[in-house]
């Protein structure tokens, strides 16, 4: 994002559902594999703009604005929770309680230094419904380039694939984070780009109408890798034909052999999880594996409340998939082990909102698995069609999740061998030995398996209640 943002010619079109003006892009870290050409980019990038060893101009801010002083086109929209719960106990925790002062400071040093028309922030408190959100977290450069997923530009989210329990380069006092986000070229950035300009026009009026009279942008280029890419949202004032919701349940009736799925709140969407009960019923060859946040947890009175509530769906849908597969489900989680104790031990946040199916499918975005993902916020994701890449990222993620113990290129096999290692991690916490990669059982209860850090089971515990 970085690299791509700091040689934006025309345009940056950002919409998050939060966004950190003092978040930090480029961090020095031991890079591994592809990580090497990241960092070798962000160094340069840094030395083009004179800010080399400097990290307190590595900012979104100071690159919004150098983009803004070459004339770029800077639109930003961040969501903003209305004045109720922004006024509720916990909201400074959560970073909620006053978004729209950080942003607008943005706005301010454009008109400061004369580049008012140049870089124009929107906080929107609206939502389609009272407690869902504009969730899309999604980033569009010169109408040529596109990046959607999970990742949120705000503080606390920045990690490497490592996960590592100490890492000093993380935000202070914020927890490992596993994510998954993509970038696009081709037609499907129009579609995103349409998406923007919609939000930009429905922030200032509230005219849902007229937003949708606004005229597609062209499509600039061809696909850039041949890969069939689908622009999704959900926007129910917008679209009624069910969007990212109706894509899952596609992928749900198709499937055949495979489905991987990384999610924040899995199954908390009681629908969403009929298809695939009802799937895993009818057809005895398929397998699922799931991956969640051991402790999904909002901070906050509020936010404690309204997660238990999601939480306590997660844990019985859950349990009616568990029950409708048998064997043929694995649900898991990621904890993180400290090197130099490795009997420290705390959860990697599953962030990430990933479904891979049949090695072919993909979808990636914004969007959970439960109401506000599925029906009641904006949210964007993408769907590819690829038996070449889904494959490759399934086991680029199962090797990042097991440090390179599961590789296999078969789903099944690497299923079992999922299994294999969650249970042997059981019993290594058991004997107090450090695991192996970062896998462990969700239902560690079930599998009667110890839990994997002191507290673990009664967070579960708490968040059920």
């Amino acid at each position: 994002m970085y690299h791509h943002i700091s040689r934006a010619e025309r345009s940056v079109f950002i919409a998050n559902y939060d966004l950190d003006p003092a978040l930090r892009f480029a961090r020095s870290y031991v890079a591994e594999d592809g990580e090497a050409v990241i960092k070798s980019r962000c160094a340069a990038d840094l030395a083009a703009a004179g800010l080399a060893g400097d990290s307190k101009k590595h900012s979104l801010e100071q690159l919004l604005v150098r983009r803004a002083k070459h004339g770029v086109d800077i639109k930003v929209i961040v969501w903003q929770p209305r004045l109720l719960f922004r006024s509720l106990p916990g909201a400074d925790e959560r970073g909620i309680d006053g978004r729209a002062e950080e942003v607008e400071g943005m706005e301010k040093l454009a008109e400061r230094l004369s580049m008012r028309g140049s870089l124009e922030v929107r906080v929107d408190s609206t939502a389609p419904a009272f407690t869902s959100a504009h969730h899309e977290k999604i980033i569009i450069i010169d109408g040529k380039i596109g990046f959607c997923g999970g990742l949120d530009l705000s503080r606390g989210k920045w990690d490497t694939p490592n996960h590592d329990y100490d890492s000093s380069l993380r935000d202070h006092g914020s927890e490992p984070w596993h994510d998954v986000h993509a970038m696009v070229r081709g037609p499907v950035v129009a579609d995103l780009t349409y998406h923007f300009l919609q939000r930009w026009h429905y922030t200032k009026n509230r005219d849902a109408a007229a937003a949708r009279s606004i005229e597609p942008p062209q499509v600039e280029g061809r696909p850039a890798g041949g890969i069939p890419v689908t622009a999704l949202r959900t926007w129910k004032e917008f679209d009624r034909t069910g969007g990212i919701r109706a894509w899952y349940a596609g992928m749900f009736r198709s499937a055949r052999s495979g489905i991987y799925i990384e999610n924040q709140f899995p199954f908390q969407d009681a629908w969403i999880t009929g298809l695939l009960v009802k799937r895993l019923q009818a057809d005895s060859r398929l397998r699922v594996v799931i991956l969640g946040p051991l402790e999904p947890n909002l901070p906050g009175l509020v936010g404690k409340i309204l997660a238990g509530v999601s939480i306590h769906d997660v844990h019985r849908n859950l349990a009616r998939l568990a029950k409708a597969g048998g064997q043929r489900v694995g649900i898991y989680c990621l904890v993180s082990q400290s090197k130099a104790q490795p009997f420290r031990r705390r959860q990697i946040y599953v962030h990430s909102k990933l479904m891979i199916v049949d090695d072919r499918w993909i979808t990636v975005g914004s969007a959970n698995l439960d109401k506000n993902g599925m029906r009641d916020s904006s949210e964007v994701n993408l769907g590819m069609t690829s038996p070449k890449l889904a494959r490759e990222l399934r086991v680029r993620l199962w090797s990042e999740h097991t440090s390179g113990h599961v590789r296999t290129l078969d789903f099944g096999a690497g299923f079992d061998a999922l299994d294999r290692l969650a249970a042997e991690n059981g019993d290594r916490v058991a004997k107090n030995e450090p695991i192996h990669g970062h896998l462990y059982y969700y239902d560690f209860e079930a599998h009667g398996a110890p839990e994997p850090y002191p507290g673990a089971a009664d967070a579960k515990e708490l968040a059920i209640l």
